[in-house]
């Protein structure tokens, strides 16, 4: 590791056409370790940048909110992903009378834009969930509903992870 971060190394690695080929290669590994590191979180981002990459992932992220369930408001938890052609997946939890109830979340058709509809499933069955989120992919407002029904009940999240401006 020491290596990646000599400068007089890597200053004579460039000056020598022999070892073109390792000096790339080790600033391959240290762009990677980098990556890697900001990935799971081990060098913090500062707030625009956390904006920046929130930008660049639009929905993809861990929302906190709350969902109408059995007539009352309870906190839910949603975490969305994204893959390469756009489409949304997700996984949510939320507390049911002391008990997590988990569920599946899953795009229908190929939208884009701030208004997404979603299929959820799980133990009490499966339904519509109609999502518009705001520009900034930090908040969204829902509404779902029970297969075959119209979505009417609330389901909003914010971002968990966005820092308290």
């Amino acid at each position: 590791m020491k290596a990646a971060f000599d400068h007089n190394r890597e200053a004579s690695l460039v000056q020598t056409p022999a070892h073109s080929q390792t000096g790339k290669g080790e600033r391959r590994t240290l762009e990677r370790i980098v990556g890697i590191c900001l990935a799971i979180g081990l060098i913090p981002l500062p707030a625009s940048a956390h904006l920046t990459a929130k930008q660049l992932s639009k929905p993809a992220g861990h929302y906190c909110g709350k969902l109408l369930s059995s007539g009352d408001l309870v906190d839910i938890e949603t975490s969305l992903q994204v893959d390469r052609r756009g489409h949304i997946s997700g996984t949510y939890r939320f507390d049911d009378d002391g008990n997590t109830t988990t569920g599946t979340l899953s795009e229908i058709g190929a939208s884009q834009g701030g208004v997404r509809t979603l299929r959820w499933f799980d133990r009490y069955g499966m339904g519509l969930l109609t999502i518009r989120f705001t520009s900034d992919y930090r908040h969204f407002d829902g509404l779902w509903g029970p297969q075959d029904a119209d979505p009417s009940y609330t389901w909003n999240g914010d971002d968990c992870d966005a820092p308290i401006s």
